[in-house]
């Protein structure tokens, strides 16, 4: 399939792979939106049977999808990209190893309720591909592909893995108390939730490429190899020295699994963790999320610095004022910085600012 949504597209591909291969960018990757027009809000329902078809039925999802790509203004190197499944049903691959996974209708996200009870016996991990949420995934994804047309890009569900997974299926309380009590549990059932994750994951792109090429995931970079944003916010809980023995080869496996990765890296908490992460030599990129009562990416330019002395790029969001502080901070060969802007016009000018800055 030929992608109608930019005439510029062949350049824009060419960026995100000379990025992904840390080769000479002719200017940095810059991903700019802008609301072309403010699209006609459509309130969920508050029933949930009501919400779970909502979030579901193909019939319902992909007009909702279509009008916000058609209600946006793509710049520099933002290009239209959907996630059939949501981007708030996270961490969905609990749903498909069996939890019990409801939908909040005051958050509209999704929560899985934990399915390990004890390690005697071990449980068994394995993908169930009759699943509920699987079932509507595969739905959802071959509609939304098969309709796209080339007018924007599928992305994969945010499926996570590892021990993000594993604190769903088991509980965060009892997660840490394995830890202490029994930690020779935790590396084999990550390694077991890792091996539904890369089947679930391939499976996706099984669907999505019947229709287009590349990969895209929650994260919305595109590639032209596979690759993911791995994600352990669990890490937050536990030191350095637990992360390492326990949680780190479970990354250190999805990275492997891929030929191209970037890690979320999730306030100030997953910090400590940082250096174990740069020693990765698979791991591309580290993005980096602010917490709420420090926001902004210019307060922490000593921490993206670090980053990039380690060999690692940086994926941030920022506001537009920020986009070329941030530029001139860092190596701007390798970054991606993602921000809205108020207006086309707005949006057009800043990126002749970078374009200048180059």
């Amino acid at each position: 399939m030929t992608f109608t949504f930019r005439d510029d597209w062949e350049l824009i591909r060419q960026r995100y792979e000379a990025w992904w291969e840390q080769a000479p960018i002719n200017r940095p990757i810059v991903r700019i939106t802008a609301p072309r027009r403010t699209p006609a809000i459509i309130a969920p329902p508050v029933n949930s049977q009501a919400l779970l078809t909502w979030f579901t039925d193909p019939a319902i999802v992909l007009p909702r999808l279509e009008a916000q790509v058609s209600a946006t203004y793509y710049a520099g190197d933002a290009f239209p990209w959907v996630d059939p499944t949501s981007q708030s049903l996270a961490a969905i691959e609990a749903a498909y190893l069996g939890a019990p996974y409801r939908i909040d209708p005051q958050t509209l996200t999704g929560w899985a309720d934990p399915i390990i009870a004890g390690w005697q016996p071990h449980p068994t991990i394995t993908p169930e591909m009759d699943n509920f949420w699987w079932q509507a995934t595969q739905r959802l994804l071959e509609s939304a592909a098969s309709e796209s047309q080339g007018r924007y890009v599928i992305s994969i569900p945010d499926l996570q893995g590892g021990g993000e997974i594993l604190a769903l299926l088991r509980g965060s309380e009892a997660l840490a108390y394995d830890l202490v009590d029994q930690p020779e549990v935790i590396v084999p059932a990550i390694d077991a939730i890792n091996r539904a994750w890369l089947e679930y994951y391939l499976a996706c792109y099984e669907i999505i490429h019947r229709w287009q090429s590349g990969y895209v995931d929650w994260l919305g970079i595109w590639s032209d190899l596979p690759a993911v944003t791995v994600e352990c916010d669990y890490a937050v809980m536990v030191s350095p020295r637990m992360f390492v023995c326990h949680f780190l080869p479970g990354v250190a496996q999805q990275v492997d699994m891929v030929s191209r990765s970037v890690f979320h890296l999730d306030g100030p908490g997953a910090i400590p963790h940082l250096d174990s992460l740069l020693a990765l030599p698979g791991l591309r990129a580290i993005q980096w999320v602010p917490t709420p009562d420090r926001p902004s990416p210019l307060q922490w330019i000593p921490l993206l610095q670090r980053i990039q002395a380690g060999g690692k790029g940086v994926v941030v969001a920022c506001s537009p004022h920020e986009v070329l502080p941030l530029l001139q901070a860092l190596n701007p060969q390798d970054v991606i910085l993602t921000t809205t802007c108020t207006s086309p016009a707005e949006a057009d000018s800043l990126l002749s600012a970078v374009n200048q800055l180059s």
